[in-house]
């Protein structure tokens, strides 16, 4: 797309309506997304909300501002049941498979980006690993302390929610009277109230993970961490925090607490969640044997491009409902559109340049701008991949196009994939040509016979109303491409 700022629309969950984004500084995007807990794989639910998270990366980039993409590595603090007092999650899973945490940590991190990988997700800006940052942790700790937001107890260091006015009512959907009532708190005598949150935690006899602080041996607590992580890179005030629905309370509201009361600036200016992902209807739940990793999709033989498809399919303040049927949908789709993309590749010279007035464009910018809706940008693609298929090299070029241009947001890799399919060397050239002059002058044996070499070369190739189109396929056992 051209390189402008086009008006962009988003949800922001604080003000609970779809308002105008205008950046902190003009042109220029900061971007915080909280990050896993790498304690174990991240399955299907876990990279969906960052295929979202990547899109709106895109969008942005791909409208012309200037994107700084910060996404944190949560390797200790994470409490089992977010709670503060119990296991940390990390603790838990080093024992388990009896490695040291941060071994443990590099582990499912370099897992976690394989599959972010395979998913065309774009690496962050910054990957900051909470273990690196325990310095700037204590220091946001000691503000807070200073200034009589927090206090000192015997089993660690407390944030004082009496002293934020407003605190768990910013993004809290139920009300703090609610979750408060519905809360499973184990009463702590140290608490001034049940809902002060833990900024740092005494450490106990064998924890794994332990640091010096003013305030004793000990551990940060989950919150502080995004906190002092996020304002380390981005600034006391940047422009969007994003996390998934479960992130809404405790964890977001404890982050703006503690960052308000710290620096007496907003914190961030707009808040997106992704809601959850279903399985066939239902919550994933390992009890009930429907938690899937990336791993299981590629083993049933599909491309992780084609979750990645599905994934775009529904809007993200949706539940997307993760079913086998749809995926096989969506790799059909995807399917179809390579053999589109390979095809109009082979027949045109190069892709048109995008009108930016063109329809079909303006269609999916207006889609896309609109609270980032992938599945009406996907409507526009549609449009897109009917020209493709055109028996006008016109339309071909200008349907390719607009297509590329799109995808660097749709992140499908479509460009690429052209690249690769539709790189043949002459002699295959050669065969596809000679195929088709036989079919134009009827001799079907002659082009069958050519279909049957090609084949045992790999490349199946088929005849549509718009003419020769072919694609890759494996060699089969006992024939060579020669």
């Amino acid at each position: 797309m051209d390189p402008i700022r086009a008006a962009v629309r988003i949800y922001d969950s604080a003000r609970r309506e779809v308002v105008p984004f205008e950046p902190l500084e003009p042109g220029q995007v900061r971007i915080y997304d909280c990050g896993p807990t790498v304690y174990d794989w991240q399955h299907i639910g876990n990279v969906y909300r960052y295929v979202v998270a990547d899109v709106v990366r895109r969008t942005f980039e791909h409208l012309g501002y200037r994107v700084t993409q910060v996404m944190n590595v949560t390797d200790v603090g994470h409490i089992v049941e977010d709670l503060d007092q119990g296991d940390d999650k990390m603790e838990l899973a080093a024992r388990r498979e009896r490695k040291d945490p941060q071994a443990l940590a590099k582990t499912y991190t370099d897992r976690f980006m394989d599959d972010r990988r395979k998913l065309n997700i774009l690496d962050p800006h910054v990957m900051p690993k909470a273990t690196d940052h325990i310095p700037q942790m204590i220091a946001l700790i000691g503000k807070l302390v200073d200034s009589g937001h927090a206090y000192v107890a015997s089993d660690g260091v407390y944030f004082d929610v009496s002293t934020f006015a407003g605190y768990g009512q910013r993004l809290n959907r139920e009300g703090i009277e609610a979750r408060e009532a519905g809360a499973r708190v184990a009463v702590n005598p140290n608490k001034r109230h049940p809902f002060d949150f833990a900024l740092w935690r005494a450490a106990k006899p064998g924890d794994l993970q332990q640091w010096d602080s003013p305030w004793g041996r000990g551990n940060p607590g989950w919150h502080i961490e995004c906190s002092a992580m996020s304002m380390h890179y981005l600034g006391e005030t940047f422009d969007i925090h994003s996390g998934g629905e479960d992130h809404l309370f405790p964890h977001h509201e404890c982050e703006i607490a503690q960052s308000e009361a710290a620096t007496g600036k907003p914190f961030a200016r707009y808040w997106m969640h992704v809601y959850f992902l279903m399985v066939e209807g239902e919550a994933m739940h390992k009890s009930i044997g429907n938690v899937y990793l990336l791993s299981d999709i590629e083993e049933r033989g599909f491309d992780p491009l084609a979750f990645r498809l599905q994934s775009l399919g529904v809007g993200y303040r949706s539940h997307m409902d993760f079913t086998w049927r749809g995926l096989e949908d969506a790799q059909r789709r995807l399917e179809k559109w390579r053999s589109s993309v390979a095809g109009a590749t082979l027949s045109v010279a190069a892709p048109a340049g995008v009108d930016p007035s063109d329809p079909i464009r303006q269609q999916f910018v207006a889609a896309i701008t609109d609270d980032i809706n992938t599945a009406a940008a996907l409507a526009a693609a549609e449009n897109a991949i009917k020209l493709t298929n055109s028996p006008e090299r016109a339309d071909q070029a200008r349907g390719l196009g607009l297509l590329f241009d799109m995808d660097g947001i749709l992140g499908l890799g479509l460009a690429e994939w052209a690249q690769r399919s539709t790189a043949i060397d002459d002699e295959v050239r050669a065969l596809l040509a000679e195929r088709d002059a036989a079919r134009a002058r009827g001799d079907y044996a002659r082009s069958d016979e050519l279909r049957e070499d090609l084949r045992r070369r790999g490349y199946l190739v088929k005849d549509t109303k718009e003419g020769q189109r072919w694609e890759r396929i494996p060699i089969k056992a006992g024939e060579t491409d020669r």
